[in-house]
C-alpha cells in the first residue's frame, strides 16, 4: 500500500503541470475562472513545460547532424551532462540560426508537442494577463 501511494505521489509530482494546463484550458472554454486565474494556471503550466516536463535532451553531439537522446527535464534544460545544459540554452537564445533552433524544438513528436504546448501556453498567459488588467465594461 505504501509503495503504491509513493508511486502515485511520484507520478503526480512528475506531471503536475498537465493539471495546471487542463485547468487553464477549462477556464478558457467555460469562462468560469477569471482571467487572472487563467493567467496563473497558464504560467504554472508554462514553467512546468520549460523546466520540468520529461523529454529528450536534443543537444548537438560531436557526430554530424546528431542530437543527444538522453532523458532531460523541460524544453530548456539538457540532460545530466553539464555541457548539454549550456548548449540547450545557448542554442535556444543566443544562437542566431533559427532553423537549428526549430529543429531542436520540433525534432520528434514528443519534443514537438511539448514545444507547441509551451508556445500556446505562453500566448494564453500573455492574453489572459492583458485581459485581467483591462477593466470590465459594465
Amino acid at each position: 500500500m505504501a509503495t503504491m501511494v509513493r508511486d502515485l505521489v511520484r507520478l503526480t509530482w512528475r506531471y503536475w503541470g498537465l493539471a495546471a494546463l487542463v485547468v487553464a484550458a477549462v477556464g478558457w472554454l467555460t469562462r468560469d475562472l477569471g482571467f487572472g486565474a487563467i493567467a496563473g494556471f497558464s504560467l504554472l503550466g508554462l514553467l512546468w513545460l520549460l523546466f520540468q516536463a520529461p523529454n529528450p535532451c536534443g543537444a548537438p553531439v560531436r557526430a554530424a547532424g546528431k542530437t543527444c537522446r538522453n532523458n532531460a527535464r523541460g524544453v530548456l534544460r539538457g540532460c545530466y551532462l553539464q555541457q548539454h545544459k549550456w548548449q540547450r540554452i545557448r542554442t535556444l537564445f543566443v544562437h542566431p540560426r533559427l532553423r537549428e533552433c526549430l529543429r531542436q524544438l520540433f525534432g520528434n513528436a514528443k519534443t514537438g508537442l511539448a514545444s507547441l504546448v509551451a508556445i500556446v501556453t505562453l500566448v494564453s498567459t500573455i492574453i489572459s494577463t492583458i485581459l485581467s488588467l483591462v477593466p470590465a465594461s459594465a
